[in-house]
């Protein structure tokens, strides 16, 4: 950046001269050769990905080290107008890479003073010229330093070279995908006056046991940087949040740096947990607005440190972190100590509760955990509890670790009254009894399942109570000549689980039932009460839960789990605070079957909360959507659909379009709305009335509503609803909170 390196003086000196001698340790890259120029040494290439196989051939010591120097020039490691699409290998390694590089030590030199004149690049991504997260380059070799090079993925940002402006590229995509740089197995890295380009999902060398950047210039998002590094002297452009994933064990430094970020409101540094550490670093709002920094945007352990940072050029409080600015561990931040010590900068620590001192002439004390109620009481015994340890030193240093304890429990409650299962023609309804030993704040389990087969086997859960007031199960049209079991697994708030108890009603439901009605004409639920099981087996008044992979998903390489398909809970991320139903495995789907013969009009109206917050929905456009099915029948999977799904052209929107469904293959209908309203909790309505199919979305966060309508569809009978979800999991799930339907 400032003065050349001396070793990159030293070969611009000596590559000058004439009858240079290049060899196995030394290579030299020149795309101003020629060919005739190149083959006068087998280590002279005027091509990249010629030079980095001959070093693969090489057979050297893993302790050498190979001096790779490059001239100026815009080298791409991957064909930027090859039309081939690039995958990940077959023996489960589901990442493309743009080339596989295996050597002994590796120093690559550009013999430039300027970084941006010698570029190694790529222009792929997830969904753009790959499926998969591609990479430009695997690195495998113990120990790599880099000097003066530009490692760039020019997928979703433009190539500039400012030396040679006909080398610049436009970018492959509008929309910010996952294109990352450079995977290694290295045990140490160090990068010096070097620019890493790309956005999403960055990866300076991703894998690396440590890493020193220093000098060094970075444009990323979200999921980008090397958490086990230290940062020196660098610069950064932030155009999102969370440019880190996690800073596993040692964590990340930055040391004197500048940080210019398009974040507005709160900028996190750590999408899950790890140590930080902002050391005279100085962080700017490029357009000048307020801003608040706190390290981790998940709930956090591991101490996080500052001193000397700048918001906006004035001094600033890091939330959630130990000022460190007038303690004696501040002098263990340079980058010589960082690398050899001796001085402390990471320390794990044994559970320690409260605050408590340890004498100079102390190797250890006791400790005793106390617990309260919520009035100030001392409480009885012990719940479940999830505590933070915290330990100081004087110097400053802190560490911290999460201690989990399970729960002091009652015994298991017992029936002092055994269940009975009675059948109240009056009420229409089968009638649960039981008494359990006393206790308060009963969680009783109850599932109800109906069956016909003497032996049970073919018992289908039908309703899930946790209630101790749900003992009352209203029969309905569909029950009529099934037999009754249901499964009581006793339990109080703060006890241990009972053993599970099976009452059965073994006669048939009759069908002279007064006001059991013949035709449901609505159902609601927000899946309390549902049995969020795997359930494959599809039966009138059920739902119906597995996972499959839809025709139009083949070409993307995953897997289902139908015996782990949903649960029923707490969403993450941007459905945090909701509870509802939830996807375990990619592929997840469900139906629920009403006991109708026929129906003419349907509708249905599902509130979702997906856990992305930008409006994208889904992990990735690998043909991720969740389609919302009306007028299904499940047996051969024909019906309408909303499809809501993540494309190639946008990274804070979807597309909405509505589908049709024949023997499990689907074909479009109309056009798509582009919208970036599937984000906080998004009402999604689709109905089909008369012969007009039509689907409308709104979300409560600003954005742009969706109505859709396609008149003179095919009309039929089929009654149910569906729900196909071929998206990631986890971050990208989507909650389904409620389910209302209705028939005509």
């Amino acid at each position: 950046m400032k003065i050349p390196h001396l070793l990159t003086t030293l070969a611009l000196l000596i590559s000058a001269s004439v009858g240079q001698a290049y060899d196995a340790h030394h290579i030299r890259l020149d795309q101003s050769l020629t060919d005739a120029e190149a083959a006068k040494s087998p280590y002279l290439f005027n091509e990249v990905r010629a030079a980095l196989t001959a070093i693969n051939n090489l057979n050297l010591p893993e302790t050498d080290t190979i001096l790779f120097e490059i001239a100026p020039g815009v080298y791409w490691v991957d064909d930027p107008d090859d039309p081939a699409i690039r995958r990940g290998s077959l023996n489960g390694n589901t990442t493309p890479y743009g080339f596989e590089l295996k050597s002994p030590c590796l120093n690559i030199v550009g013999l430039c003073e300027d970084a941006r004149d010698v570029v190694l690049a790529c222009n792929r991504g997830q969904t753009q010229g790959a499926i998969g997260n591609f990479t430009m380059l695997r690195m495998d070799c113990p120990y790599i330093r880099v000097q003066n090079v530009t490692f760039g993925n020019y997928c979703s940002v433009d190539l500039d070279y400012p030396r040679d402006r006909t080398k610049n590229r436009p970018r492959r995509a509008q929309a910010i995908v996952q294109a990352q740089l450079l995977h290694t197995s290295a045990k140490f890295v160090q990068a010096d006056n070097c620019r890493f380009i790309s956005r999403l999902n960055l990866c300076p060398f991703h894998g690396v046991y440590r890493a020193l950047f220093n000098e060094c210039h970075f444009e990323c998002t979200d999921d980008a940087l090397e958490g086990a590094a230290i940062y020196k002297d660098c610069h950064f452009d932030f155009y999102s949040n969370k440019p880190f994933w996690a800073t596993p064990d040692c964590g990340a430094v930055f040391l004197d740096c500048q940080i210019d970020t398009r974040v507005v409101g709160t900028q996190y540094f750590i999408k899950t947990t790890g140590p930080l550490a902002l050391i005279r670093t100085s962080i700017n709002q490029v357009d000048g607005k307020p801003l608040n920094i706190v390290p981790n945007y998940s709930p956090n352990d591991a101490p996080c440190y500052y001193s000397d940072v700048k918001v906006n050029g004035k001094p600033a409080i890091v939330e959630n972190a130990h000022d460190i600015s007038n303690v004696a561990f501040l002098r263990g931040f340079t980058v010589e100590n960082l690398l050899n010590g001796p001085f402390p900068t990471y320390m794990k620590i044994l559970p320690e509760d409260g605050s408590t001192t340890i004498g100079e002439k102390e190797d250890s004390k006791t400790l005793q955990f106390k617990f309260y109620c919520w009035n100030g009481q001392p409480a009885a015994q012990r719940i479940a509890s999830s505590l933070l340890v915290y330990a100081a030193l004087p110097s400053g240093l802190s560490g911290s670790t999460r201690l989990n304890m399970e729960a002091d429990l009652h015994p298991a409650p017992t029936f002092i009254q055994e269940p009975t299962l009675t059948f109240d023609k009056k009420q229409g309804a089968l009638v649960l009894d039981y008494e359990l030993t006393p206790d308060v704040d009963e969680r009783t389990q109850i599932c109800w399942y109906r069956y016909t087969a003497d032996d049970q086997s073919d018992a289908i859960p039908v309703r899930y109570d946790w209630m101790p007031n749900r003992k009352v199960y209203l029969l309905k049209h569909a029950d009529i000549g099934y037999r009754f079991k249901v499964v009581i697994t006793p339990k109080y708030f703060a006890s241990k689980v009972g053993r599970p108890t099976a009452v059965l009603y073994d006669k048939p439901i009759p069908d002279n039932i007064k006001d059991i009605k013949f035709e449901p004409i609505a159902y609601h639920t927000d899946f309390q009460d549902v049995p969020v099981f795997y359930q494959p087996v599809i039966h009138p008044g059920c739902w119906t839960f597995d996972a499959y992979k839809p025709f139009d998903t083949q070409a993307y390489f995953w897997s289902v789990i139908p015996e782990h398909s949903w649960f029923y809970g707490p969403g993450m991320d941007g459905a945090a605070e909701c509870v509802g139903i939830v996807q375990a495995s990619r592929g997840a789907r469900c139906f629920y079957t009403p006991d109708r013969k026929k129906s003419t009009d349907m509708e249905v109206n599902v509130q979702v909360v997906p856990a992305k917050t930008a409006g994208q929905g889904f992990g990735s456009a690998t043909g991720q959507y969740m389609d919302i099915g009306i007028k299904f029948d499940p047996a051969t999977l024909t019906g309408y659909a909303l499809r809501i799904q993540r494309t190639p052209f946008y990274d804070r929107a979807c597309s909405f379009q509505l589908v049709q469904y024949e023997g499990g293959k689907t074909k479009l209908l109309g056009k798509a709305i582009i919208s970036s309203c599937y984000k906080g909790c998004c009402d999604i309505t689709v109905s089909l009335k008369g012969n007009t199919l039509t689907a409308t979305a709104h979300s409560d966060q600003p954005s742009e509503d969706v109505n859709l309508s396609i008149s003179n569809v095919k009309v039929s009978s089929h009654s149910a609803f569906y729900i196909q979800h071929t998206g990631s999991i986890g971050p990208s799930a989507s909650l389904i909170k409620e389910v209302s339907m209705k028939w005509k």
